[in-house]
């Protein structure tokens, strides 16, 4: 009985030896990935393979490709799209420190239907389980038309609120379409009062903010933290909420004085596309400097997710404000100026998940994501502008 009881041990030693040797090989193997020449024509990305909740275990997260894009090329790379020269831009729409100007367009889209993930979620069509261990979500979609994903999405319950970095197109009748995800509140690793642990059940709210969305596009846990703690950090000095009670970034969105402060903003600003039935998109200038943009194929899909993004960058300016009140925006012609500069970078495309194909361009000082819908001839379906 002795020996076979020294036998069981050993082999469990054995065992437990290969797992950690095997483990250690595969972390050799993405650093030496990692620092190894490309493969002709492609980037290797690797986004943070050790991405690591305050919960989770490490995970491992294969690096994404990238296929770089020669500059004659970019233009057949994309489906059909209205390029910025094309489009009208006017305003400025502005309140203390934040303005806004429309961008106004034609659609590329016919009319086709599409869904966003709040009404998704608010219709039952769309379901989000929480895996609780992993840095990936799988959406279904039951609905009979697609579903649009925009990047800086914050899905709310679980047993941590998540954002989704990257757009993406979820067919209709679909059920296991992966998307990346990252945590928008720390130390909390159960169900709040009154909601379900194995899924998140609203999406009511967008990331706030430039720094915040770069952050996610990145895909590195601790950046999208930093950015979190250091926008609750801004709205407590300038308004006196008390971040340090709540990580989450949804309940701090939530907040009485949040809300009431970025009242004054959504009055002003909110009604500015009304009536405008060609505003396809809008750009965003915080402390007198452009800061956003987003553009979209057809004016329906605009007043679609309008709302979350008004609100979102209203709590960005209150975060930003500084003493001294308005500042003076800049000029149409300065807005129209930064989106077609955008489009002078290098660029690079990714099939993603769903039927998403994604396109980036980055100068040093811009980068711009287009989204195109890989079911309907890569159409693009949004883009959206950051400065660095």
């Amino acid at each position: 009985m002795r020996s076979k009881a020294l036998a069981v041990v050993i082999a469990a030693g054995v065992a437990s030896s290969l797992m950690i040797v095997g483990y250690g090989l595969m972390v050799t193997w993405q650093a030496h990935e990692g620092s190894a020449p490309n493969r002709p024509g492609q980037q290797q990305v690797a986004l943070n393979p050790f991405n690591v909740f305050d919960n989770d275990p490490m995970q491992f997260q294969a690096p994404l490709l990238e296929e770089a894009i020669p500059q004659q090329e970019v233009a057949q790379a994309r489906g059909k799209s209205i390029a910025p020269r094309d489009c009208k831009v006017t305003g400025p729409y502005q309140h203390a420190n934040l303005a806004v100007f429309l961008i106004h367009g034609k659609d590329t889209v016919n009319n086709q239907p599409m869904m966003t993930l709040q009404e998704g979620l608010e219709q039952g069509f769309a379901s989000i389980p929480d895996p609780k261990t992993h840095h990936q979500l799988t959406i279904a979609n039951r609905s009979n038309v697609p579903m649009f994903i925009q990047g800086g999405d914050i899905v709310k319950g679980g047993i941590q609120d998540r954002v989704l970095p990257y757009d993406l197109v979820v067919p209709p009748q679909s059920n296991q379409t992966t998307v990346a995800a990252l945590c928008v509140e720390q130390h909390r690793s159960f169900p709040r009062a009154g909601e379900m642990g194995t899924s998140f059940q609203l999406s009511t709210e967008q990331l706030p903010g430039r720094k915040l969305r770069l952050a996610a596009h990145s895909q590195v846990q601790q950046d999208v933290w930093n950015s979190v703690q250091n926008l609750q950090a801004n709205l407590t000095r300038n308004l006196g909420v008390p971040a340090p009670q709540t990580h989450s970034l949804q309940l701090t969105f939530e907040s009485p004085k949040v809300q009431n402060a970025i009242q004054a903003y959504m009055d002003k600003l909110a009604d500015a596309p009304q009536g405008q039935v060609d505003v396809i998109g809008f750009a965003v200038a915080v402390n007198g400097k452009v800061q956003t943009a987003d553009m979209y194929a057809s004016a329906a899909m605009f007043q679609k997710v309008w709302p979350k993004l008004i609100k979102a960058n209203s709590v960005a300016a209150v975060a930003e404000s500084l003493p001294g009140g308005a500042i003076n925006p800049p000029s149409s012609n300065a807005v129209q100026t930064f989106l077609a500069s955008a489009e002078q970078g290098q660029t690079f495309r990714r099939q993603g998940p769903g039927n998403t194909l994604s396109i980036r361009q980055e100068t040093q000082q811009t980068v711009q994501y287009d989204t195109c819908n890989s079911a309907r001839q890569n159409v693009v379906l949004h883009r959206a502008f950051l400065t660095k």
